[in-house]
């Protein structure tokens, strides 16, 4: 994982969401020391609508930070065909490397995580 916006950041992003809060069904969490809110606003009419899910994750501390995820889905029409999806994140708060640090301490922890689950499988 090099940044907070390529697709190596948002797979370890969704992963440890979908591990910590199954189904979504908390607005509030916390992930190994960071604390962790969802919000979701939506609007749905005739012919379209979208929804906006914001993500707030942050660790407090000396050196802590405050990081937001934002996706956004729109859709259209009588089958509520797909039109758009967009995510990105920005740290309102810290160092931007301290982030990417966690993050990748997360990708490491779950990547080791589905290799005792394969082994154990075996």
């Amino acid at each position: 994982m090099k940044n907070l916006s390529g697709p190596s950041f948002f797979r370890t992003f969704d992963l440890l969401v979908s591990t910590t809060n199954p189904g979504l069904k908390l607005a509030h969490w916390g992930i190994d020391g960071v604390d962790c809110e969802r919000q979701r606003h939506s609007f749905t009419g005739r012919s379209h609508g979208f929804a906006v899910e914001i993500f707030t994750l942050t660790r407090p501390g000396a050196r802590g930070w405050t990081l937001m995820v934002i996706k956004e889905y729109w859709w259209a029409g009588e089958e509520s065909k797909a039109l758009k999806s967009l995510h990105w994140s920005r740290p309102i708060r810290g160092r931007r490397g301290d982030v990417i640090a966690w993050f990748r301490a997360q990708e490491t922890a779950l990547e080791r995580a589905h290799s005792r689950s394969l082994s154990a499988a075996g």
